[in-house]
């Protein structure tokens, strides 16, 4: 049987099925998920993190899941563990189970249809059905070595990915694309959204700065400092910060960072700043045409 037929095979099984064939396949994890003592210490607040045990198997290619997903979500995540209070009985080696990719979201399917979506779907819908989408699908290769390990355990070709995805979905009676080509249609239509609004999105950016570019140039000595360190901060900060969207420097934190400078000295270096900076005198010079 080929893998795209083994894996319509494991999706016809009801959950305790799958799991005891998983077992056989792969065989039973050597560790418990995490470090008994290391747990308890964690749900007593005695530490912050907990120690895992070595129960990976992602150089293999294969993913670890926990057996009792079908009852506690996120049992891998420590802040749902303490949420919840897990028992650590459900972290031990003999309650988890090793799958590829596919395999592990066809398990997050069977546990959605038989605990009818109180478990199971977060880790569907937002993590194991959108890579593989975008591993066999759009054809994008994940960077970490230990993903592209992944990647080639249950690599399938885009047209059957498509349709085991099609698949899924109908066993928990949700739709999907009726064809691959109306996939990459929606997919282009979202990407060209999404670049249009980032364009238009910097233009505004663009057009504010060369506002606090115009207010700079009226500054003073005598102007309040509040004034100067606000607009240093939106002319040589804040639209890098947009421009790369990435957060690099909040204005609480460059305000604290200027208070070490005179006003003058701030103002003195913002003007230069402007000067010697084409793109900022392009946007001066393309405001007044």
């Amino acid at each position: 049987m080929d893998s795209y037929g083994g894996y319509l095979d494991l999706l016809s099984k009801n959950y305790e099925e799958a799991v005891d064939w998983l077992l056989q396949k792969y065989g039973p994890a050597q560790d418990d998920y995490f470090r008994e003592s290391s747990y308890q210490r964690f749900m007593n607040g005695e530490i912050k993190n907990i120690t895992k045990g070595k129960a990976s198997r992602t150089s293999e290619g294969l993913y670890c899941h926990h057996i009792d997903e079908i009852k506690w979500l996120k049992m891998s995540d420590q802040n749902f563990v303490k949420v919840y209070n897990i028992p650590f009985e459900n972290q031990r080696k003999n309650r988890l189970v090793y799958c590829d990719l596919v395999e592990h979201t066809i398990l997050h399917v069977l546990i959605i249809k038989e605990t009818s979506f109180e478990y199971g779907y977060p880790g569907y819908e937002v993590y194991l059905k959108k890579l593989i989408e975008e591993w066999y699908l759009d054809e994008r290769i994940p960077n970490p070595e230990w993903m592209k390990k992944c990647l080639m355990k249950s690599f399938l070709a885009p047209q059957k990915a498509f349709d085991l995805v099609q698949e899924m979905q109908k066993v928990i009676g949700e739709s999907y694309f009726n064809t691959l080509v109306e996939y990459y249609d929606e997919k282009k239509k979202i990407e060209e959204n999404r670049n249009k609004w980032q364009e238009q999105f910097k233009q505004r950016r663009i057009d504010e700065r060369a506002y606090w570019i115009g207010n700079a140039k009226q500054l003073h000595y005598k102007s309040p400092r509040s004034e100067i360190v606000t607009a240093s901060y939106f002319i040589r900060i804040e639209y890098k910060n947009v421009m790369e969207f990435n957060r690099s420097t909040t204005f609480k934190e460059y305000d604290v960072e200027m208070k070490k400078y005179m006003k003058e000295e701030i103002l003195d270096k913002l003007l230069v700043y402007i000067e010697s900076s084409p793109e900022l005198s392009g946007e001066e010079s393309n405001k007044k045409k």
